[in-house]
């Protein structure tokens, strides 16, 4: 199983097109999520998909009087997912018994609590489990560099949608930060806004999976490419619900040796690491 994620800003221009499609040819995914298309669904040539080796057919959500920020696109030879789920902010299929939810997360983090209490609804199946996007939202103050800090409560939403969901970070490779705002100097922003998140049963089902975030062209968003490697298997290739507890551990320290308590955050850190001893 290999899947790509692209909030790609615009699909209609050759440039964007011809990105995706080395994209696609290089990494021969079986699900392919594209966020901000920028289009109507029907605008988009039938014979341009089937060139990649996609389906012509394709899942985009419903947002009434917009159009679909979300595409959700899948291998021709890949038996045609299921929707379960769809909404202004994610929409979620079932193939070949697994769960694959592609988000794009709303830029207010008030509205994103929609999208939060959609994935610990999802997060009630019991398949394996894939969340892939454009989350819009940090999990530590070191996720973002310039500009304003993310608040503490857009912060706490998403730890606490991580955790009620039973979800966990993926090892991922490439780029830092997903997003760049294309200014320099003092106006500089970049943050990782894309990411993917698995649970238990994923990581076990896809031993080694995990993540890519490739170079910045066409959008001011890195495209993060997902794969399944066989060969690399054992306890560290995909994060469990044990090691996941340190990684905030981890943060607060750098946070506290670097800015000082009263920097920290949210009382996540604490509640985290001493759970952490019971789990070990």
């Amino acid at each position: 199983m290999r899947c790509i994620f692209w909030n790609i800003r615009g699909i209609a221009n050759d440039k964007t097109q011809n990105r995706l499609s080395k994209l696609i040819n290089k990494w021969d995914p079986d699900i392919v999520g594209i966020a901000e298309p920028m289009i109507n669904p029907r605008d988009i040539s039938s014979a341009y998909l089937q060139s990649l080796g996609m389906s012509a057919s394709f899942y985009s959500n419903d947002r009434q009087n917009s159009a679909p920020n979300i595409w959700l696109l899948w291998k021709s030879t890949v038996s045609t997912p299921t929707l379960l789920q769809q909404s202004s902010q994610q929409i979620t299929v079932e193939v070949e018994g697994c769960l694959i939810t592609v988000v794009h997360a709303h830029c207010i983090y008030v509205q994103r609590r929609h999208l939060w209490n959609e994935i610990k609804q999802i997060s009630s199946f019991n398949l394996p489990w894939l969340v892939l996007g454009d989350f819009n939202a940090y999990l530590s103050i070191l996720e973002k560099c310039g500009g304003n800090r993310p608040t503490a409560a857009a912060l706490n939403d998403f730890r606490d949608c991580i955790s009620e969901s039973q979800l966990m970070e993926i090892p991922n490779t490439g780029f830092v930060y997903t997003w760049w705002n294309k200014q320099v100097g003092r106006f500089k922003i970049m943050g990782k806004l894309g990411r993917m998140l698995c649970n238990a049963e994923w990581c076990s089902k896809f031993q080694g999976w995990n993540y890519k975030v490739g170079s910045r062209i066409c959008s001011d968003h890195s495209p993060i490419l997902g794969s399944w490697r066989p060969m690399f298997q054992g306890p560290e290739t995909c994060l469990s619900k044990f090691s996941i507890c340190g990684a905030p551990i981890l943060i607060s320290r750098h946070c506290e040796s670097k800015l000082g308590n009263s920097h920290l955050g949210h009382s996540i850190f604490i509640r985290l690491g001493l759970k952490r001893p019971r789990l070990l």
